[in-house]
Formats: C-alpha cells, sequence, structure tokens
C-alpha cells in the first residue's frame, strides 16, 4: 500500500507578516543611490538589490552622460545592461545653444585667467618701478604715448613680459621634450669678456631679448589657444551629445524584476560604434 501524502505545511503567518514588512520597511526607506536622497522618481533598472537599486532617473541619466565606456548602457556596480527603450526625438535646437554657451563660458574663463595674469605682473611691475624711472625711458621713444599713462603702459609691459615667459617655458619645453636636444644649450653657454660702457646699451639690448622672446611665446601662445579651444569644444560636444542619446535611449524601471535585454540590432550596432556598450 502506498503510504498517505503529507500536505505541504502552510508558511506561518509570521514569517509572511515579517517579510511584507521587510518590503514596506525597504520601499519607506528607499534613497538613490547617486545623491542619498529620496522622491517618487527613483527606478530599478539593473540587478542590483537593497538599497543599492533605487536611483533616480535625473541622477542616472547625468552618470550615463559624464561617464566614459559602457556606463551609458550598463550598471557600474553590477554590471548589468539596462532595458533601453528607443524614443526617437525631433531636432533640438536647445542643444546647440548649450553647446555655444559652454564653449563661450570656457574661453571666457581662460580669457579671463590670461587677463589676471597679465594684471599681476603688471601690478608687479608697477610696485618695482615706484620711482617711474623704467618708465621714463621710453619717454622719448615712439610709445611715448604709452609712458604719459601709467595703466596702459604697464598692462602693456604684463602683456610683453607675460609672452615672453610663455616663449621661454615653451622652448624649455620643446627642448626637454625633442629627441635630439643635449642637455646644454649652446646658444647660452658662450659667455662674452666684453662688458658695455653703456648702461643704455645695456637696457636696449635687454628689451630686444624680451621682445625676441615675447615673439615665440606669442607662436607658443597661438599654438596653445588652438588646441585648448579644440579640447573645449569637444569636450562640451562629446558630453551634450551623450545627453541627447540619453534621451533617446531611455532606461526602462523593471522593478526589481531584471531579465536579459533585448536591444534592436541596427540600435546595438550603433551603440557599439560609439562605444557605449
Amino acid at each position: 500500500m502506498d503510504s498517505p501524502r503529507l500536505a505541504p505545511h502552510p508558511p506561518a503567518r509570521g514569517s509572511l507578516k515579517g517579510a511584507a514588512d521587510e518590503e514596506i520597511e525597504a520601499a519607506s526607506a528607499a534613497c538613490c543611490r547617486i545623491c542619498l536622497d529620496s522622491g517618487d522618481d527613483l527606478i530599478s533598472p539593473c540587478m542590483c538589490k537593497g538599497t543599492q537599486q533605487f536611483v533616480h532617473r535625473s541622477c542616472l541619466d547625468h552618470w550615463r552622460s559624464i561617464r566614459e565606456g559602457t556606463a551609458f548602457s550598463h550598471c557600474t556596480t553590477c554590471k548589468a545592461q539596462f532595458h533601453l527603450r528607443v524614443q526617437f526625438l525631433e531636432g533640438d535646437g536647445g542643444c546647440k545653444m548649450k553647446f555655444r554657451l559652454f564653449v563661450a563660458r570656457d574661453i571666457l574663463l581662460v580669457f579671463l585667467a590670461i587677463q589676471t595674469a597679465v594684471a599681476a605682473i603688471g601690478g608687479v611691475a608697477y610696485w618695482l618701478d615706484k620711482g617711474g624711472h623704467f618708465r621714463n625711458r621710453f619717454a622719448d621713444g615712439w610709445v611715448h604715448i604709452l609712458s604719459k599713462h601709467p595703466v596702459p603702459f604697464y598692462y602693456c609691459v604684463g602683456v610683453v613680459v607675460f609672452f615672453a615667459l610663455v616663449g621661454v617655458f615653451g622652448l624649455i619645453l620643446h627642448c626637454s621634450t625633442s629627441p635630439s636636444s643635449n642637455n646644454d644649450f649652446p646658444c647660452f653657454a658662450r659667455s662674452s669678456n666684453r662688458r658695455s660702457d653703456s648702461s643704455d646699451d645695456d637696457f636696449v639690448v635687454v628689451v630686444v631679448i624680451v621682445i625676441i622672446f615675447a615673439i615665440v611665446g606669442i607662436v607658443y601662445a597661438f599654438i596653445a589657444a588652438t588646441i585648448a579651444v579644440q579640447r573645449i569644444f569637444q569636450r562640451h560636444y562629446h558630453i551634450l551629445a551623450k545627453k541627447e542619446l540619453t534621451k533617446e535611449y531611455v532606461v526602462e524601471d523593471l522593478r526589481g524584476g531584471y531579465t536579459p535585454p533585448k536591444l534592436d540590432p541596427e540600435h546595438e550596432q550603433r551603440l557599439k560604434k560609439l562605444q557605449l556598450i
């Protein structure tokens, strides 16, 4: 005879109540894992559990736009791929306006930093030339108009010295990084036994040397400015382009029930070309 089958014991009421209390407590204590703030816009897009599974959609989109690599389409904690819903967007002129404003802001900040350095050098020159002896040397030259007014004169001194310093550091950097450069500089290794009898001749020589270094500094500054502007353009274009992509590829809320995602092959190839998946 077959032994009678025993019916499975129903779960105890206490355990069910405890699990329900834990779920309610977890839901009430949910906070964003990025900004650590609560809110109604919390989603659970990946395999993370506990308090790590919740994140604001706005925080996640910002994270996806600024992080490099596969953070656009994958969780950086559990490495699970997001479920991306493709949403077609119409052309938005606001993105171009933001791009121009951000580029103009960064260029303005660089310009203000240079002007601050020039003003500081001019202020030091004015402090060192308290009696105006250096400025009076240009009273009879073609720059006598500037020498009459201390502010434009010392500002021009700051500009020339700034570009001269750029030229000196540019030459040092170029010579130190050049594979054919030596440890010594032959053009400065020679010492002259001739001493000038006139201090004016020495002054003219110093001015000419400073102007030569300033011209070299202008060349290096132009090259550096070109590279800096290109970097600014690339940085902001890259970030804003990824922000637009976060609006086009929207992360779905899985509510803790993660399943392997399926993305259209065309969009998958597009994201692979952009190195975002």
